[in-house]
């Protein structure tokens, strides 16, 4: 291993490339990474700093001073190389134009035509990073761009929009700074197994890896034939394309406990390494499953399903503070139960999280039955063992009297009304919500107005002001226009907001002629009748 300081022009220089190996993550800097790299150079150029460092790069050498493998510093090279594009679009002179374009990208001057890129970013985005960075050519639709594409086009117009009303002889003289006077580390490695060592030990340094850069890494490592690493490269790309990079940890941590059925005992890639040890020789298989679970994840966090009895749960699901109900369903839908559909499995699966959520249960309380749940899953356990296991955890008498009493300000006042409001729909209709939706007091929680004094003491004000009975639901921020006024000024403001999102049980509020405590008693009972329709485990 060699490191030694070295200027931007040394590592863009004519004779050497560099690839992106396929254990690498993809290209994640954010527009503010692009706009602090941009903006501290430029600083260090306007203050005349000599020698401005801005970390390491470093490299497996493939061919002798001509061909290397980024191990680390793909970011920071890549927003570099998109600097020198954006620096190359700006500057009209032919000289410092064509003096940059060598440095990202050669033109034969006989064929005019490019050559090989200095930079080549993953094998599925080289085209794009060719041809839109590179080759500088505009967007003209950003549809369906990848993940990765669109941090290539932002980055691009964040760095743009810094330099664009910089005037050119400044551009020019910046440009030499940042090949002359900007350095990096620069770090060559001879093989893959001291990446692979250099990899984790940067990560253990402090490095912002991901567990599953990590669990990347290791699955490269234990494949040993090149057309076994293709196939890993093809299928990983494919789990790039289900999951977002951003959220591939959170679905790992999920499917890592639809697996074990268990509380993480250490770091998720450690965990994973001993799950991979079954894989030997080869980690297609252990790719192929996390394929196969993450299209299952993809169906719930995106609510893909065609049973509109599952949309609802799934809907209602979503809702709760945590996330904890989703590894017992992927479990389900990984492994399928016979004699179990998954609208029966679901529904009692949101009976339980309701449950536990309103109870106010701790997570090791909430997280009990979910264990449970996905051991007898895993143990191909009968639908009725499973059904039965879950009803061990209910208290439907605790959950009916939370519900029942003050409903307002908890953390489910909102999910448990839009609930009962989706219930008032048959199941040919699955309302989707967006938005701000707030919850409503009928009476008022200020006993000001003439109209509310005449029909509530103090005492019954106190008692009913935050029940369920009393509550509905407004689309936009906190209802303002109704304030402390009568009700039928209520209802106008109500009705006003109701042409927005419409919620049937606020048109229901509108057709009373008047409030009054008898109303509201018995809108209560029958809002918690509902409750228990919807969330009591028989």
């Amino acid at each position: 291993m060699k490191a030694e300081e070295s200027k931007l022009t040394s590592v863009f220089a004519d004779s050497k490339t560099y690839e992106i190996p396929r254990y690498q993550r993809p290209y994640s800097w954010t527009e503010s990474n692009a706009y602090e790299l941009i903006n501290d150079m430029f600083e260090a150029f306007e203050n005349s700093e000599n020698e401005y460092f801005i970390g390491s790069i470093i490299t497996i050498e493939i061919e002798k001073d001509k061909k290397f493998e980024i191990v680390d510093g793909q970011q920071r090279l890549t927003t570099l190389t998109i600097i020198l594009a954006k620096l190359r679009d700006l500057i009209i002179g032919d000289a410092a134009k064509n003096e940059l374009q060598k440095r990202i990208l050669p033109i034969n001057v006989f064929t005019e035509t490019p050559e090989t890129p200095r930079l080549l970013v993953r094998q599925q985005d080289q085209y794009f990073f060719k041809k839109h960075i590179l080759m500088g050519e505009s967007l003209k639709d950003s549809t369906d761009l990848s993940e990765t594409q669109l941090k290539f086009i932002n980055n691009s117009e964040i760095i743009n929009k810094y330099l664009k009303n910089i005037d050119e002889k400044t551009l020019m003289k910046f440009s030499n700074y940042l090949l002359e006077h900007v350095y990096v580390v620069y770090v060559k490695t001879d093989s893959f197994q001291s990446a692979y060592r250099l990899f984790n030990v940067l990560n253990a340094r402090g490095l912002s890896l991901s567990n599953a850069d990590l669990i990347k890494n290791k699955l490269f490592d234990i494949t040993k034939e090149d057309y076994h690493l293709d196939i890993l490269e093809e299928k990983w790309n494919e789990f790039e394309e289900i999951v977002p990079i951003s959220n591939h940890d959170v679905f790992l941590s999920h499917h890592r406990t639809s697996l074990k059925g268990d509380k993480q005992s250490q770091v998720l890639h450690k965990e994973f390494e001993v799950y991979l040890n079954k894989y030997s020789g080869t980690s297609i298989g252990f790719i192929e499953d996390i394929i196969r679970s993450a299209k299952n994840y993809r169906r719930i966090t995106s609510t893909e399903f065609e049973d509109n009895r599952v949309r609802r749960f799934i809907s209602s699901l979503s809702k709760v503070s945590h996330d904890e109900w989703i590894p017992p369903l992927l479990c389900f839908m990984n492994n399928k139960i016979k004699d179990l559909d998954l609208a029966t499995f679901i529904q009692y699966l949101d009976k339980i999280t309701y449950q536990s959520w309103v109870r106010r249960l701790g997570k090791t309380q909430r997280n009990t039955v979910y264990y449970n749940v996905i051991n007898l899953i895993n143990k191909e356990a009968s639908g009725a063992d499973i059904l039965n296991k879950i009803k061990e955890y209910k208290n439907n008498e605790e959950f009916i009297s939370f519900i029942s009493g003050d409903l307002y300000g908890t953390q489910y006042a909102a999910a448990v009304l839009l609930r009962i409001e989706q219930e008032m729909q048959d199941l040919s209709v699955n309302k989707i919500f967006e938005g701000t939706i707030s919850v409503e007091h009928i009476l008022p929680q200020k006993l000001n107005n003439q109209y509310w004094k005449e029909r509530f003491t103090e005492e019954e004000h106190k008692n009913f002001i935050h029940k369920l009975g009393n509550l509905t639901l407004l689309s936009g921020r906190k209802n303002s226009s109704a304030q402390n006024y009568d009700f039928d000024k209520k209802k106008d403001a109500y009705n006003k907001k109701n042409k927005n999102v419409s919620f049937d049980m606020t048109k229901e509020v509108c057709d009373v002629k008047d409030w009054t405590k008898n109303i509201i008693e018995k809108r209560q009972q029958e809002l918690v009748n509902k409750v228990a329709e919807i969330w009591a485990l028989d």
